[in-house]
């Protein structure tokens, strides 16, 4: 029974993952023994071409499918450091200016009414 949502090509395929995922849908007995004879038959397929030998080109598509995904890896690690540095460098700077405010506020001998005027950091800055 073809479903709404299948397209022309994709019916078959798209009805057995239907039927296989779905827990109330069980496969009839010749559905079941078909599947197991298409299953027996792939796994004979992968393991004759397995039992080939790989050639050049199949040896540098792996080679590079192995490399770039390392590449990625290490791309996305590394955005990931300079990220946390850059973010580092900012509150250290940060943190280097409060200091240096306080301190500079420590060591001048200023009333307390002096500290509570609302330009009082401007002057420490310049």
């Amino acid at each position: 029974m073809k479903h709404a949502n299948d397209s022309h090509g994709d019916h078959l395929p798209t009805h057995i993952a239907r039927i296989l995922d779905n827990p109330h849908s069980h496969p009839t007995a010749s559905q079941a023994a078909r599947l197991q004879a298409a299953r027996r038959r792939a796994m004979e397929r992968f393991e004759m071409r397995a039992a080939e030998p790989i050639g050049l080109h199949e040896q540098l598509a792996l080679w590079a499918q192995r490399h770039i995904v390392l590449l990625k890896r290490g791309t996305a690690a590394l955005g990931f450091a300079a990220l946390t540095a850059v973010g580092l460098m900012l509150a250290e700077g940060l943190l280097a200016e409060s200091e240096s405010v306080d301190a500079a506020v420590l060591s001048q001998d200023l009333p307390l009414d002096s500290l509570l005027e609302p330009h009082f950091s401007r002057s420490l800055h310049e």
